[in-house]
């Protein structure tokens, strides 16, 4: 009879994918900036949500990179906190290089590990929240021509 051997390999994916199976992937983060009256830098809320419940009693840092410049442009990540009194909100001030599209990165790091990604476009103001359907960011200003195809 013939043991069976399976490779390294074969066993570091299985093990990898326990986690992902004892614990869901948190759904999203919805996350709103402000300006301060330092350039780039910016004030910011975000709420965890996993289905329709905020995350209470998480811990972590956001960092942030430009899609589009991954390796010229990334910022320093720093600790995003909890705000009293209400679950599952969380504040922290980022300071960016440059206006235009980032994707905020949140490692999670308490009760449990956890990445969530968010892509926001930020102007001299605030954030807009990345709209993920279409593909493209919707400025109320924007001079951007549909044309006429699902995109």
């Amino acid at each position: 009879m013939k043991k069976l051997v399976f490779p390294p390999i074969v066993i570091v994916l299985i093990a990898s994918m326990i986690p992902t199976v004892l614990y869901p992937i948190m759904q999203k983060s919805q996350t709103e900036c402000t300006a301060t009256s330092k350039k780039f830098q910016y004030n910011c809320n975000v709420l965890f949500i996993n289905k329709i419940e905020p995350m209470s009693g998480y811990s972590g840092i956001v960092g942030a990179t430009m899609p589009s410049m991954a390796m010229a442009h990334n910022v320093r990540p720093v600790k995003f906190t909890e705000k009293e009194g209400m679950a599952g909100h969380y504040e922290f001030t980022i300071q960016l290089e440059m206006l235009g599209e980032w994707m905020f990165q949140y490692d999670i790091t308490n009760p449990k590990r956890d990445r969530v990604l968010e892509k926001l476009v930020f102007d001299k103001t605030k954030s807009i929240t990345f709209d993920k359907k279409h593909n493209h960011s919707h400025h109320k200003n924007s001079d951007h021509k549909h044309s006429g195809h699902d995109h």
